[in-house]
């Protein structure tokens, strides 16, 4: 008897210790989601193993330039092909052999598109062309299968610096993170936003030029290494065993030469697979880009990458016969799709009345403070009228260059005030998640303003009115705008 309750306390506590154990490593991975990543590829793939078994057609390969340049969405809004996109931040052809081997357990996709930037050698130091803590970035958030094992295996076989323990038991790499710990390594909240389906949107603006492409040498090639060749015959051979059809690409880049456009076409030529160079003249003027506010050119901008989307969603239409369905998952997401635009817009305007007008949405948290003397901004009347529409009462009328702070979250007006003394008002939104202070001092009371969320400062400390706004759909912080005269300021 005694015998058999040693063994039961045994199985409690191994019980208890693995429990431990599996949600300590979960803890510890770092996260990478939209609130805090350029690259998102921990929602990436959490939201690619919540997708309706064998409802996606063509499932998109590659590094980081892939991630920006192709939006399932927009493809999906224009021409109903329902895409993934799988690559994530220098996702070498080894990688995306096993992320393609991993997408077969639970997809049937018709087209697999494949970005071959990384067969360049940009990692001669690393067997597999990439670097550890972007392996890990890549591999840590696939599911444990015997895919998984063997990816790890191979590629702790290829490079013995790494520890195939260490990928079993994350928290012997990442024991170090209990000090970084954040919100959205335990709320889950933050991380499972609405899907973009891999897409990161990027924002900024391109080179003023870009030349496209052009072949002067027929002749001239270039080596592959060995390893990434490898795994590139692997993936063609397991499309073709599989019956779907490889499109390989090489997106818009300065990098592009001879060398390598030849190298690649007469690979493709070999294998019996299709090769798109959209460096070149013929299809880069297919994009019909605008530079620089539609960039495609390496990391592409997100309007740059709705051109790019547009194009090679046509050629999987016209080339790869995809049909359009109508799938409720891709219709579940349309909105945030467009809220994303919105938000990637709001940047871009630079007329007070408008940039007001723009704010007046219930995805937005907005603060405002004034700083010192304000009133030459604030009593302008499209300024007023863009306040009341977003439904301020505008109290600082007849209190020349007072103290003024206002907060609306998610078109509610929290807090507006105003007064001939500093202010100083400390709230919170997302159920408490989430901590603004605001401060702001009039011209005769010091003369400055102050707007912190989430611990981080969103003041640009300019004369006039400053606002932060926060997108409650990514949760942070996505534009801080000074008002000063009839100038929006970044």
């Amino acid at each position: 008897m005694i015998h058999i309750k040693n063994i039961m306390r045994s199985i409690i506590f191994l019980s208890i210790l693995i429990s431990s154990l599996i949600m300590i490593n979960r803890v510890l991975v770092p996260k990478y989601i939209i609130k805090n990543s350029l690259w998102p590829t921990t929602t990436t793939y959490a939201q690619f193993y919540e997708m309706d078994k064998n409802s996606i057609d063509v499932i998109f390969l590659g590094s980081s330039v892939t991630v920006n340049a192709f939006i399932p969405q927009e493809i999906y809004n224009e021409y109903g092909i329902r895409s993934y996109n799988l690559g994530s931040e220098q996702q070498s052809i080894f990688l995306s052999y096993y992320w393609l081997k991993e997408a077969l357990r639970f997809q049937n996709p018709k087209v697999v598109v494949l970005d071959l930037r990384f067969m360049r050698d940009y990692h001669p130091e690393s067997p597999i062309n990439t670097v550890e803590s972007l392996t890990r970035k890549c591999l840590d958030p696939m599911k444990w299968s015997s895919v998984k094992s063997e990816a790890v295996h191979d590629l702790c076989k290829l490079d013995e610096s790494q520890s195939e323990l260490s990928y079993y038991l994350t928290n012997i790499r990442f024991h170090s993170r209990w000090s970084d710990i954040q919100e959205y390594d335990i709320n889950k909240e933050p991380a499972n936003t609405a899907s973009l389906y891999g897409f990161a949107p990027i924002i900024s603006k391109g080179p003023e030029e870009f030349i496209p492409y052009e072949q002067n040498d027929s002749s001239i090639t270039m080596e592959f290494d060995s390893v990434m060749q490898y795994y590139l015959d692997c993936i063609v051979e397991i499309c073709k065993n599989n019956n779907i059809q490889l499109m390989l690409v090489d997106l818009p880049d300065t990098d592009m030469d001879d060398a390598i456009n030849n190298t690649h076409t007469e690979y493709a030529k070999e294998k019996g697979v299709s090769y798109y160079n959209l460096c070149s003249t013929e299809y880069y003027n297919k994009i019909g880009a605008s530079l620089p506010e539609e960039s495609a050119i390496a990391h592409a901008n997100i309007w740059g990458a709705i051109k790019i989307s547009s194009m090679v969603g046509l050629i999987l239409k016209e080339n790869y016969g995809i049909t359009a369905v109508k799938d409720a998952q891709y219709e579940k997401t349309r909105d945030f799709y467009e809220q994303i635009k919105k938000s990637a817009n709001l940047v871009r305007i630079t007329d007070q009345g408008e940039y007001l007008e723009a704010l007046d949405n219930p995805n937005y948290a907005v603060f405002m403070t004034a700083h010192g003397g304000s009133t030459v901004v604030l009593e302008q009347e499209y300024v007023m009228k863009g306040l009341y529409n977003l439904g301020l009462e505008c109290k600082f009328q007849n209190m020349a260059d007072c103290s003024y702070i206002a907060a609306i979250i998610g078109g509610e007006v929290v807090v507006e005030e105003s007064s001939m003394s500093k202010i100083n008002y400390v709230g919170s939104f997302r159920n408490r998640n989430s901590v603004f202070t605001l401060h702001s001092s009039g011209k005769s009371t010091g003369e400055s303003s102050l707007i912190t969320i989430e611990g981080g400062q969103y003041t640009m400390s300019i004369v006039g009115l400053n606002i932060a706004v926060y997108d409650l759909t990514t949760f942070k912080v996505i534009d801080r705008v000074a008002f000063q005269g009839d100038r929006l300021i970044r």
